[in-house]
């Protein structure tokens, strides 16, 4: 007997906790900042994008957001007004991901970044000028040229003693576990599961010109050691001119928007 009145307990109070939720909703429905953001949000929705693949190569996709109308209206209810930065979002993911297909090599981001990336071969006066003035970039770099303190992302190059550098990595700074490809290094890239990267945007003194009037969202500059400061500035400024920003390798294979 005491057995089913706790049954019976129970289903009240579930039955108690469901019409509690159904009328809270009702009164949310009926409340005029709810719908205003309920109104809003489609303006705000970004579906998921796939990474796009052909052939060998791969596009990193885009994570997708919608605004959970529930949550920004509890986030601008202090406000009793609609204002978009309050807005809290759910992600939505790709279904073809860059993960589930790292034996594919990424020659450019996604366009939707609104971005471009460089990489550099080891020139510290390239680095010094890039860390002087706080532009983001990635560094290839060996046993000899790794930095503990360096501020840009550095991306193990090293062939003979890749382990070593792995380690100086992995302890001193973040390991972005990407790998710039080359024939010296792809067996090993692909053996250790890597992000692979190769772009046919390399910059010297005698390309920057051609790459500096065909600048597009997504571009991953390869920076040839010989590159003058001078003409990387040139490029740069044309960057900046196209209103693009200027971001980190690891971010621009990152599937995330920001």
């Amino acid at each position: 007997m005491k057995h089913f009145r706790n049954i019976g307990i129970l289903a009240i109070a579930a039955f108690s906790f469901f019409y509690t939720e159904k009328i809270a909703n009702l009164t949310l429905e009926k409340n005029e900042l709810y719908q205003n953001i309920k109104d809003e949000s489609n303006h705000y929705n970004e579906k998921a994008i796939d990474a796009f693949i052909e052939n060998d190569t791969i596009v990193p996709g885009l994570n997708g957001k919608s605004v959970n109308i529930k949550n920004s209206f509890y986030n601008m209810k202090e406000l009793n007004a609609f204002n978009s930065y309050y807005l809290i979002y759910d992600t939505s993911y790709p279904e073809v991901t860059l993960e589930n297909n790292k034996d594919k090599v990424v020659e450019r981001g996604n366009k939707g970044k609104k971005s471009v990336a460089f990489v550099i071969e080891y020139n510290k006066k390239l680095i010094d000028y890039f860390n002087e003035n706080k532009i983001d970039a990635s560094i290839l770099i060996d046993n000899k040229t790794f930095n503990k303190t360096e501020k840009l992302e550095q991306i193990n190059n090293e062939v003979d003693k890749y382990n070593d550098v792995e380690n100086l990595i992995n302890k001193y700074s973040t390991n972005t576990h990407i790998c710039y490809i080359s024939k010296s290094n792809e067996k090993l890239c692909r053996k250790n599961n890597k992000y692979l990267v190769k772009t046919n945007k390399i910059v010297n003194n005698n390309t920057f010109i051609d790459i500096k009037n065909n600048i597009e969202s997504g571009d991953i500059y390869y920076i040839d050691k010989s590159m003058d400061v001078k003409n990387i500035k040139i490029l740069i400024n044309s960057i900046i001119y196209k209103d693009l920003d200027i971001i980190r390798l690891s971010k621009m294979l990152s599937e995330e928007r920001d």
